[in-house]
C-alpha cells in the first residue's frame, strides 16, 4: 500500500512536469493508487486569458469546474436553480453541481458576491477548471 506522503509528492511532481506543457490528461495507475491530472482547454487563437479586464466590474471572480463532467444549476430536474444572476452568494455557499462517473459533485462560491453572470447551460460538458460563473463585488 502506497504511503499519502508519496503519493502527495508524485503527484506534486507529476503536476511540475505537465505545467506549461500543452498535456490535457494525464493518468498514472499503480499498485493501489491512481492519480488523474486533467486541465481545461487551451484557449483558443485570439482569445483573451484575462475575461474579467472584459467587464465593467473588474473585481469579477470565476467560479470554476472542480472536474470535468457535467454541468447543472438545479439539485434537482423539478427544483429551481441554486442560484440566479443577481442574487448574493456566501463564500462555500453551492452554487452548483457537476455530474462525473454518477457521482454528483458540489460547486461552490470561492468567495461572497453576486452572481453576474452563467456562463454554461444546464446539462453542458465542462472542463476541469472551466468558468462556470462569474460573481461580482458584494452589493
Amino acid at each position: 500500500m502506497t504511503d499519502l506522503r508519496e503519493t502527495v509528492e508524485a503527484t506534486g511532481r507529476i503536476l511540475d512536469l505537465v505545467r506549461g506543457s500543452d498535456v490535457r490528461r494525464l493518468v498514472v495507475k499503480g499498485v493501489g493508487v491512481t492519480i488523474v491530472v486533467e486541465r481545461s482547454a487551451l484557449p483558443a487563437a485570439g482569445a483573451s486569458e484575462a475575461p474579467a479586464e472584459e467587464t465593467a466590474d473588474e473585481t469579477a471572480t470565476a467560479v470554476t469546474a472542480p472536474l470535468m463532467g457535467v454541468f447543472y444549476q438545479r439539485p434537482a430536474p423539478d427544483q429551481p436553480p441554486f442560484v440566479t444572476v443577481g442574487q448574493r452568494v456566501e463564500a462555500g455557499e453551492q452554487v452548483a453541481i457537476v455530474e462525473a462517473m454518477k457521482m454528483m459533485n458540489p460547486v461552490v462560491a470561492g468567495r461572497s458576491g453576486t452572481v453576474l453572470r452563467v456562463n454554461v447551460a444546464d446539462g453542458e460538458v465542462v472542463e476541469f477548471e472551466q468558468p462556470l460563473m462569474e460573481l461580482g463585488a458584494v452589493g
